[in-house]
């Protein structure tokens, strides 16, 4: 079983070594794993400091999106051959440490996709303003509407999918992903 970790980096030198350094280095039920830094446009030291860290770097010669970087980084790991595939960002927001947890409904072949929430437990919920927290909780509820099922953080980049979620997802816009990939897999009947 191959998994492919990907980060989207864009200028996180300050951060992406932190990320590199707590991915775990085995995790059962996984036989290889590819870790791929998606560098969407850096102008700081990201690549080259993510390739001095032994990542593969698939770069974008100037800022394209997160969108953009999600369809660059899905299409990488699927030809690498992964049979799973998890993102994360590269400014430290997701705890590498917690991906076995974030496969595990896909190892044991009761999901194609999962994804984390960053509002489950109060005391790790990240700092933001106000008016983005209530932000967040709408796009949430509705985006859980439209997918038949409740979400608490339809923006949240920590997930997984097995090859063939990632093999059915069509995404068309270039600055996000998130919402639209939800509804995508959920319109296609993806077990999440």
């Amino acid at each position: 079983m191959k998994l492919a970790i990907v980060i989207f980096a864009f200028n996180e030198e300050e951060s992406i070594g932190g990320v590199l350094g707590r991915i775990p280095t085995v995790i059962e039920g996984i036989d290889e794993t590819d870790v791929i830094v998606v560098d969407d446009g850096s102008t700081d030291g990201t690549r080259a400091l993510a390739l001095a860290l032994g990542a593969r770097v698939v770069s974008h010669a100037k800022n394209r999106g997160l969108g953009a970087a999600f369809a660059t980084a899905i299409d990488t790991a699927l030809r690498a051959g992964a049979d799973i595939i998890v993102s994360l960002d590269g400014d430290g927001q997701h705890p590498p440490e917690a991906i076995p947890l974030l496969i595990a409904p896909l190892l044991a072949g009761e999901a194609d996709f999962a994804t984390a929430t960053r509002f489950s437990d109060p005391a790790l919920a990240p700092r933001m303003p106000a008016l983005n927290r209530l932000g967040n909780r709408l796009v949430a509820r509705i985006t859980g509407l439209a997918c038949g099922r409740p979400f608490t953080d339809a923006a949240c980049g920590f997930r997984a999918y097995s090859r063939d979620a990632a093999l059915r997802i069509n995404i068309f816009g270039g600055h996000t992903y998130t919402q639209e990939c939800l509804l995508d897999l959920a319109r296609k009947g993806v077990a999440m």
